[in-house]
């Protein structure tokens, strides 16, 4: 029996490369880091708002097609990455893994409660299983089961720990260190009144809760995070984080740091270190002053109240400043005023890192690609569906800068924020802050501060601060590279927008430095790089001329931007 169980031991450790590490990848040099490409929000047919559309793509689907595979399509399309992803996570939904294990297995297929779940879903009738099943159960300020755990309270219980055990298994088994990293993953999908106030909780390595916490027992994102605080313990090897995502759609909730207890500010900063700027419900960085048309902030915009597409005309001031306070920009800020306000404890709860993800719904993460995006799930396979969701688009990616592409290497570079986000194009980004006066040929004596860190207050900072930012274009020219500053003086917050390079016809590789002539020493600060491309054709566009039909859509024959979002640096005194 001894050797038995330690043949059995040997054959796991063999057959399951995520629990030991590789020596290194081929391309590993301590200290030196590369680019990675990933994609952190994507959803299978775990999911009920993507099995509802039509969406059958399982995980193990979805992490091949990550790693170059072709994958057939809800509507019989084939796509594949030209480009595979070099890590994946895989977030369904928490709150339905009890109902999609139930209602899809032979037992209960004929149940009267799954017969919509498992008759309509398809494009053309997912909104009616959105209709019965999605909205009465995420959009409650205080939710219940659903009448299927009502009544089947015990099946609810152990479906959820199984599928919960199925998505640690799956993740486990593609992952594949130095090719795809893949990490376990879940989204908690907390939409009180139809406000978007999601998580996307993702853990370093196969260490987790014991349970997938969810929005109907764990309401508010506190109580998410005393969840992950009692059940992730790092001395048992487990970490994670928790990124709130379409803050756009938030309409200014769950970012009550002015208000929060200095222990819920403390654990928001624990486990919110990244937000998501960009994905398919629209980009998330920044909204004008109420009554403002300023264009900086005019990419991607998806308005709404209440998760209902809203014009700005329609927006009262008060509603109006609510919704502009959970944009990145704006919660960047509010992290200075808390900082600031937090006195000897010195932390800032918003100091976060920026991401773009994708949120796909059809099981193709990564598929960013403005000329060939069908469009979201709910409109596939259908040019007037599609246009109906005309604000959305292919969504973005999350680039990290690392050593190797393994879990402890990724999740390291996600934890201390050397990350940065792009709207789609593979844009390379990398922004440093010193000192001393920086060049683009040299490298100073000092450390350099990389995007994502905090400059040291030393006695030298009280001479300057300069920013080196350096961009390679991906297949189309930059052609802009802008430094968005915000500070807090004299308690006032007051952002600025600073072009350091311009070029109509772009280049495909750059680097330019900035010194801050408005630095003060004993003024809180941050800075962040955003880079954009040559205007090409939005997705739209592509299909509406393909079609002859670009008439009949007001708007959609359009070109946009494409731009690439560092992570910030910053200065707290």
């Amino acid at each position: 029996m001894r050797h038995t169980g330690l043949l059995a031991a040997t054959l796991t450790l063999l057959t399951c490369p995520y629990l030991y590490a590789a020596d290194t990848c081929p391309d590993y040099a301590p200290g030196q880091k590369h680019v990675y490409w990933g994609d952190l929000h994507v959803h299978s047919s775990w999911s009920l708002d993507a099995w509802g559309y039509g969406t059958k793509t399982t995980p193990e689907q979805i992490y091949a097609y990550a790693k170059g595979a072709p994958l057939q399509m809800g509507t019989g399309q084939q796509v594949q990455l030209q480009r595979p992803l070099d890590f994946i996570a895989i977030s369904d939904h928490a709150e339905w893994f009890n109902l999609m294990y139930l209602c899809t297995e032979p037992q209960f297929l004929q149940h009267p409660y799954c017969r919509t779940l498992t008759s309509k879903n398809t494009p053309a009738t997912g909104s009616e299983v959105f209709t019965e099943y999605v909205l009465p159960t995420i959009t409650k300020a205080e939710p219940q089961p659903t009448p299927l755990c009502d009544e089947k309270s015990q099946d609810c219980k152990q479906s959820h720990m199984t599928q919960w055990e199925r998505v640690q298994q799956q993740a486990n088994d593609a992952n594949e260190p130095c090719k795809l990293t893949t990490f376990i993953a879940w989204e908690w999908s907390a939409t009180p009144d139809y406000s978007h106030n999601h998580r996307n909780v993702i853990f370093a390595n196969h260490n987790v809760t014991p349970d997938a916490y969810d929005y109907m027992r764990y309401p508010t994102p506190a109580s998410l995070w005393q969840a992950l605080e009692a059940g992730c313990q790092r001395e048992n090897g487990c970490d994670v984080l928790a990124i709130p995502h379409n803050t756009n759609m938030g309409d200014g909730k769950s970012f009550d740091v002015e208000t929060e207890s200095p222990d819920h500010r403390a654990l928001r900063a624990r486990y919110e270190r990244l937000v998501e700027i960009h994905q398919e419900k629209g980009n998330s960085e920044c909204l004008p002053a109420f009554g403002g048309t300023d264009e900086d902030c005019n990419f991607e915009r998806f308005l709404t109240r209440n998760s209902r597409p809203t014009p700005a005309a329609e927006f009262t001031q008060e509603q109006w400043d609510q919704m502009r306070g959970s944009y990145v920009r704006q919660l960047l800020m509010r992290g200075l005023a808390s900082y600031q306000a937090s006195g000897e404890q010195k932390l800032n709860p918003l100091q976060l890192g920026i991401i773009g993800s994708t949120d796909n719904h059809a099981g193709t993460g990564g598929f960013v690609d403005e000329e060939t995006w069908p469009g979201t799930v709910f409109g596939l396979g259908d040019l007037d569906r599609a246009m109906i969701r005309q604000a959305w688009n292919p969504g973005g990616l999350v680039a990290v800068w690392a050593e190797e592409n393994t879990r402890p290497a990724v999740f390291a570079a996600l934890s201390r924020r050397e990350v940065y986000a792009t709207s789609g194009p593979r844009i390379r980004l990398q922004m440093q802050a010193s000192t001393d006066a920086l060049d683009c040929d040299h490298t100073p004596t000092t450390k350099l501060t990389p995007m994502g860190g905090t400059v040291a207050t030393t006695t030298a900072t009280r001479a300057k601060l300069s920013l080196r930012v350096r961009a390679q274009a991906d297949q189309s020219p930059l052609t802009q590279v802008e430094i968005i500053k915000g500070t807090l003086a004299d308690g006032e917050l007051r952002e600025e927008v600073v072009t350091i390079w311009q070029q109509t016809e772009g280049a495909s590789d750059l680097c330019h430095t900035w010194q801050d002539p408005n630095f003060e020493p004993d003024t809180p600060a941050f800075w962040y790089a955003r880079v954009k491309q040559t205007p090409t054709p939005r997705w739209t566009a592509w299909r509406c001329q393909r079609a002859g039909r670009c008439d009949e859509f007001e708007g959609a024959d359009t070109w946009i931007q494409e731009r690439a979002w560092s992570s910030p640096i910053w200065y707290l005194p």
